[in-house]
């Protein structure tokens, strides 16, 4: 893990089994930590979460350029 503070903003760098790690111990600790633990716990699973969602929205999903989807109808 590496810390770095720069203009006020702490930025760490974690790998993802440390993050999975630190976030399951503080979800097992819940009734007995503060607001502050709970939120790093849930930012770094929605972190873990993001690492292995690879899913990308195909670029024109929703506008008029949009492919158009086979139809059981044709």
């Amino acid at each position: 893990m590496e810390a770095t503070l720069k203009d006020g903003i702490l930025t760490l760098k974690i790998d993802k089994k440390t993050a999975e790690s630190i976030a399951e111990n503080i979800t097992e600790l819940e009734g007995e930590i503060s607001n502050g633990a709970r939120a790093l716990g849930s930012v770094l699973q929605q972190g873990v979460y993001e690492l292995e969602n690879e899913f990308r929205q195909p670029p024109h999903a929703f506008d008029e350029h949009a492919p158009k989807q086979p139809s059981i109808e044709d």
